[in-house]
């Protein structure tokens, strides 16, 4: 029930035996922006809304031959119309008629003579009523759609739990099968994921409530994997390869479902346990524990400048949350390798961490957006295909609960630099709470 222009605020039915009641309600619609129709009787009017289903139909009560009444009544028994709103036009402002018009499945009446500011208001309320409907209905049958698939991945890993014992072929095949479902079901998590940049608070309720189903399946196919390399009697190359494959997926899925929980639950006090540490020991333990690809060629340094303070009052496991994001940000976005510098600054009033890279840049249009839930930079696409653009948020959310900020500078195919910068003395209030 949509137009078939596309800049059409939607499309109109006007059915009304009175040629100036069409002419006015035609004009006035149109320089609305709404696409119109108009029929000059009833049976015309139940044949043009059942070829081509209008958004809304303005119904007038007294015709020749069928009423509109019984037009409407005609329409709300059809399937492919039932769901059209339809508006009464009438010159009576008699209670009956009203009351007949809503049985009939009227969703407003309209008396004439007609009111301008009147009639777009009422179309546009019922019109914004029908598209929100109509969205609810795509999220119910997409959350349907969503339990079935859940609920054929369970049936799936149970009978994989239950046939460990079976042949290594019929394993090889179980897992092939299995691996097949877990990435249509990471396709779909990245399309509600795309979806959810124009996201309200329900959608945001939707996308929580599905990561968190999704976290047993993944659960249980990991633990699957698990006992499955443990069986080493018989596997082929074959299966070990499908082994990994899945392995990697689910790893890949469980981040990304991480990330949506962190992100999704705002309205929950998000975790915030700060303490003094010392912050070049906890940077330098984390570079030497990081592990970077062996291929293509990257090099990874460490630097400190300025008088490091005896202590810094951070949540340590946020602080690797951050150093983390930012550094598989900076390996994923640098596909020819290179060297990352990891740059550790101390001021007299804050602490600041500078990772650069000599990777594909970000272009400067996307750079303001570049923190935002799900935003990706356009060149992004090509590189890092499986990243769900929630890792930088995640860290913008990590720093600003420190009380610090977070900025970009790059040039394309250059590289970036990111730079976090944290208070060093504690915030009034935690030393309030600590005292």
């Amino acid at each position: 029930m949509t137009s078939n222009d596309s800049n059409s605020n939607g499309t109109i039915l006007i059915i009304d035996d009175t040629p100036d009641n069409l002419r006015f309600l035609s004009e006035l619609l149109t320089k609305a922006g709404y696409e119109v129709r108009k029929v000059i009787n009833g049976e015309l009017g139940i044949e043009s809304a059942l070829v081509e289903p209008p958004d809304l139909i303005l119904l007038d009560i007294r015709m020749p031959g069928i009423d509109g009444y019984e037009v409407c009544d005609r329409l709300k028994h059809s399937d492919r119309t039932s769901s059209i709103p339809v508006i009464f036009l009438s010159a009576s402002s008699e209670e009956f008629e009203k009351v007949m018009a809503f049985q009939a499945g009227g969703v407003d009446y309209i008396i004439k003579p007609f009111q301008v500011v009147e009639v777009l208001a009422r179309i546009e309320t019922h019109l914004r009523i029908s598209r929100l409907q109509q969205q609810l209905q795509r999220q119910n049958s997409a959350l349907e759609n969503e339990i079935e698939q859940r609920n054929s991945a369970e049936a799936a890993l149970k009978i994989l739990n239950q046939g460990l014992e079976a042949r290594i072929q019929e394993r090889t095949l179980a897992l092939q099968t299995e691996n097949n479902q877990l990435l249509e079901l990471q396709s779909e998590l990245q399309k509600a994921i795309a979806q959810e940049q124009r996201r309200n608070k329900l959608q945001f309720r939707w996308i929580r409530n599905i990561a968190q189903k999704f976290r047993t399946p993944v659960a249980v196919a990991t633990s699957a994997v698990e006992l499955l390399k443990q069986e080493n009697n018989h596997r082929s190359a074959e299966s070990d390869r499908y082994l990994q494959i899945i392995e990697n997926s689910t790893r890949t899925i469980s981040r990304s479902l991480q990330d949506i929980l962190l992100l999704a639950n705002e309205s929950q006090e998000p975790s915030f346990n700060p303490t003094s540490i010392n912050l070049t020991q906890a940077c330098q333990s984390f570079i030497d524990q990081w592990q970077l690809p062996s291929s293509p060629e990257y090099r990874l340094l460490f630097v400190s400048f300025g008088k490091s303070p005896d202590s810094v009052f951070i949540d340590e496991a946020l602080l690797q949350q951050i150093c983390t994001h930012l550094l598989v940000n900076a390996v994923c976005y640098s596909p020819n390798g290179g060297t990352i510098l990891f740059e550790l600054i101390y001021e007299p009033t804050k602490a600041i961490i500078r990772v650069r890279d000599e990777g594909i840049g970000i272009p400067l249009e996307d750079q303001p957006r570049i923190f935002d839930r799900f935003y990706r930079a356009k060149n992004a696409d090509a590189i890092a295909q499986d990243s769900t653009g929630l890792g930088l948020a995640v860290v913008k959310r990590a720093v600003e609960q420190h009380g610090g900020t977070i900025a970009v500078s790059s040039e394309i195919n250059r590289g970036s630099i990111f730079e976090v910068s944290f208070p060093i003395e504690a915030p009034a209030e935690v030393e309030q709470e600590s005292s």
